[in-house]
């Protein structure tokens, strides 16, 4: 999809997604299965369906009695994942419990050729350390500090990560996808080289991470499925461009709602990433834009 369509035309794109694909799956879900509401589902696209946002399907009416028809994301809780052996294997690395520690990098000064300046990355990143609770350490790595180097080491020494710069997908190469940081580019081959044995959640604030390739659509090999592969369980991606000045008011009830029953239980949990994205998805209903409310996407467990 491309973002620069109209607002209208993103409409009837989620409308004729709920039409032809999406309602008769819930009409399934619903009748024959008897999925209850709210109940969490996985999408496993392929082919070219790894680039549209199913996720965000949407029949945009009217009931008789003036209430609004439901969408797929007033139903179920969506997440995405590239593979069921994908799925599997991130529940299975799940019975392993592990003491949380957690950082926030973000670069907003990449260097020379890796894209313009993001203004807002700093304030997001104090948003989320201010967010995380102190059990899990929360530390961040910024500036001239989110190097290469620097990036690299911050993942292989925490379990949650938040990521906030300019991301670029590579379709002829995907294993160069990356991650700008200040010196130079951070590439999905680099990370997936790494030892990370402890990696849990990442959420990747950045352009393009989870949108598939048209060329090539049965492998699935974007960003946030190459974090999945290398160790990550649950990962926040987007499928297009994010405005980071907007990318905030998603991030802040995001966070509010994974670790709202923490006093409770004690424990960061990041199976509930895709039920606290939904939640935030519709916290902002009236503040953000469509086209930036259904950028973000749930991967993994």
């Amino acid at each position: 999809m491309n973002p620069a369509e109209s607002r209208k035309d993103l409409i009837v794109l989620l409308r004729t997604i709920w039409d032809k694909i999406m309602l008769p799956i819930v009409n399934v879900l619903k009748n024959v299965l008897k999925i209850r509401r709210y109940s969490r589902i996985w999408l496993c696209p392929t082919a070219v369906f790894t680039s549209i946002p199913l996720h965000a399907a949407h029949p945009f009416q009217t009931k008789a009695d003036r209430s609004k028809e439901p969408c797929l994301e007033d139903l179920y809780i969506c997440s995405y994942t590239p593979t069921l052996s994908a799925l599997i294997r991130s529940r299975q690395m799940m019975k392993k419990p592990i003491s949380p520690s957690f950082v926030a990098i973000g670069q907003g000064k990449p260097g020379a050729g890796q894209g313009k300046e993001l203004s807002a990355v700093d304030s997001e990143l104090d948003l989320v350390r201010e967010l995380f609770p102190a059990t899990a350490n929360p530390t961040s790595l910024s500036g001239d500090r989110a190097t290469r180097a620097g990036a690299l080491e911050a993942l292989k020494r925490n379990t949650w990560v938040h990521l906030a710069c300019h991301g670029k997908q590579d379709h002829e190469q995907p294993y160069n996808s990356h991650f700008a940081m200040r010196d130079e580019r951070l590439t999905l081959l680099d990370i997936m080289e790494q030892d990370i044995p402890h990696a849990e959640f990442v959420f990747l604030s950045a352009c393009h991470t989870a949108v598939g390739d048209e060329k090539t659509p049965d492998e699935v090999i974007h960003l946030a499925a190459g974090l999945q592969f290398s160790g990550f369980k649950s990962v926040i991606g987007t499928l297009w461009a994010v405005d980071d000045a907007v990318a905030k008011h998603i991030v802040e009830p995001f966070y509010e709602k994974m670790f709202d029953d923490l006093e409770d239980s004690g424990v960061m949990d990041c199976r509930k990433a895709a039920r606290a994205l939904n939640h935030a998805t519709h916290a902002v209903k009236t503040t953000v834009p469509l086209e930036q409310r259904i950028v973000f996407v749930h991967i993994g467990v």
